[in-house]
């Protein structure tokens, strides 16, 4: 009887399929880092740009203060009763009063201004209607040694360059509660739209004044006072 012998064990190369799984390994997980390094891109860089956009406020208040012309009797007031500067204007519902101030382009980005229009309406929605109602932004080009020529929006605004807006406003209507008989005033932020990257923005700048209205702003409560040149 001839001796038969067991097929014998397979054995596994330990050393030779040890490094493929190790690099299979690797290679698996540097492609998930991979992917999950360009989901945070997606993800973090749009949510970056957003954060930075909302803190984008380029448009200052720029050269001298704010200056106004009216088409009914209005008067410039000082008092140690009001805050800063003040318009005192007689409560004639439907005239104008203008407000001039240069705008200035602080930032280090060149922006574009368009249409003011829809922050302007913004503007009146969120304040009563016997106040002074902003109805029409119209803007200049700056320029010393010439007559300012218009601008049309949308037009650019680079960094460190000036335009002069005038917005004009009407009186609101005759009162909120009744006659204006009592001092009716509101601070006046102009609100102002503009684009960078595409994206448009609204901006609220400060301009450090209140328009007052009263049936009899000439009396002043004493204030001192400097009549407004007509529109």
């Amino acid at each position: 009887m001839s001796e038969t012998s067991a097929p014998a064990e397979q054995t596994v190369d330990a050393d030779a399929v040890g490094p493929a799984r190790r690099g299979w390994i690797t290679r698996r997980r540097v492609i998930r880092v991979f992917v999950a390094g360009i989901v945070a891109v997606v993800v973090a860089v749009p949510l970056a740009g957003k954060v930075w956009l909302a803190g984008f406020q380029p448009l200052t208040a720029g050269g001298s203060q704010p200056y106004a012309t009216s088409s009914t009797d209005a008067w410039e007031v000082a008092s140690f009763l009001i805050d800063g500067r003040a318009f005192m204007v007689k409560n004639d519902y439907g005239a104008t009063l203008t407000l001039h101030q240069e705008i200035h382009n602080a930032s280090s980005r060149s922006i574009k201004i368009i249409d003011p229009g829809p922050a302007l309406a913004d503007w009146r929605q969120s304040h009563a209607p016997c106040l002074w109602q902003p109805v029409r932004a119209q803007f200049t080009a700056v320029d010393e040694d010439a007559p300012a020529p218009a601008l049309e929006v949308p037009f650019r605004l680079e960094p460190g360059e000036s335009i002069m807006l005038e917005l004009i406003g009407r009186i609101g209507e005759p009162g909120c509660d009744g006659p204006k008989s009592a001092f009716t005033g509101s601070e006046i932020d102009v609100p102002l739209r503009f684009s960078v990257f595409g994206i448009s923005r609204t901006q609220s700048i400060p301009l450090g004044l209140t328009i007052w209205e009263a049936d009899e702003p000439e009396r002043g409560l004493g204030l001192d006072i400097r009549k407004l040149e007509a529109d």
